[in-house]
């Protein structure tokens, strides 16, 4: 019997091929969980670090008077300061939880890419040999291909139970999200409609997946320089300069305001400015960091979907690397302005 989902319960949702996909992705890797279910527990879980992210910052933060921090005379506590990064604990646990499915489904579908061949070129030696099919396909499904093998044993269990070749073989495409393993499946069905040898077939598909797998690793070497560029440039050099950028600015607005003859007003518009600017600068890095992440999956792997696999890295690095830049920057800094 079917299960009913939690998701087909609800009438706008019913449908959703996007919830459907999802649930698969958690079946591939035996996480029998509702998908809306895991949505809801990856928001509680996110949730519960930004507020422990806060409350730590909070604890940490030493106490200030907030007509001082408003004239520029006291630094901000940690919770003002360093709200961003609340925000980004919270992000990028999220996308961890909410993409932990995806990210294992996609190394199960590389890992079965991989292995594909071998037990293509395999199958075919059999069939040559004089196997039948269902033989080829019992034997190997007796080698050790990795996930491969436990698709192969479905096709095969489908096959004993009385189903056709052609059927028992789709299986292995609709379990399998790949564009590859689809039309190798679809090639082999229309061979043996057609009559044709198919132990040839197998062997040139084989390779043709073979040339497919070295292109793919190909394009990512050759790529590999242009990646470590954009990490560098993206997650590293750019989130420290603005770390010293952010401190400067804090420092000049913190001198000014010690400045006698200064009207309050003045003061308190100087420290406003530098809170917007703060935020923007932060604002900045999260939206380059999460472009870099698009382009750099992209470039590897022609799958802006794969993004979410660098996303939460390189922002929780980009973001490492500002507060150190600020924290190294004040620290050299404080004997002059009185950081």
């Amino acid at each position: 019997m079917a299960r009913i989902r939690l998701y087909q319960k609800i009438g706008f949702l019913k449908n959703s091929v996007f919830l459907k996909k999802y649930e698969r992705y958690l079946d591939q890797i035996n996480l029998k969980v509702d998908p809306l279910l895991w949505m809801l527990l990856s928001f509680l879980i996110a949730l519960i670090l930004g507020i422990a992210t806060f409350l730590l910052l909070k604890t940490l933060s030493p106490i200030t008077d907030p007509s001082q921090v408003a004239l520029g005379l006291q630094e901000p506590p940690l919770t003002e300061s360093l709200g961003i990064m609340i925000f980004v604990v919270f992000f990028v646990a999220l996308d961890l939880m909410l993409g932990y499915p995806y990210i294992k489904g996609v190394q199960r579908i590389d890992t079965i890419e991989k292995e594909l061949p071998e037990a293509l070129k395999q199958m075919a030696d059999i069939l040559k040999a004089g196997g039948t099919y269902e033989y080829a396909l019992r034997e190997i499904s007796h080698a050790d291909f990795g996930p491969l093998t436990i698709e192969l044993e479905n096709v095969l269990r489908k096959l004993e139970e009385g189903e056709n070749f052609e059927d028992s073989l789709s299986t292995l495409s609709y379990n399998v999200d790949s564009r590859l393993v689809k039309r190798s499946v679809t090639i082999i069905v229309d061979s043996v409609k057609a009559g044709a040898g198919l132990a040839d077939v197998l062997e040139e598909i084989a390779e043709d997946i073979r040339d497919v797998n070295r292109i793919n690793h190909e394009r990512k070497s050759q790529t590999l320089m242009q990646v470590l560029f954009m990490v560098t440039a993206g997650a590293i050099v750019t989130p420290f300069i603005f770390g010293l950028v952010s401190t400067i600015i804090g420092f000049l607005i913190s001198a000014s305001a010690n400045l006698g003859g200064l009207p309050d007003e003045v003061r308190i518009e100087a420290v406003s400015s530098r809170t917007m600017l703060l935020i923007l600068l932060q604002l900045y890095i999260f939206i380059e960091v999460t472009a870099s992440s698009v382009m750099i999956s992209l470039m590897r792997d022609g799958k802006k979907n794969k993004s979410i696999i660098y996303m939460p890295i390189l922002i929780f690095i980009g973001f490492v690397i500002f507060f150190v830049s600020q924290a190294i920057s004040k620290s050299l800094i404080s004997g002059i302005g009185g950081i």
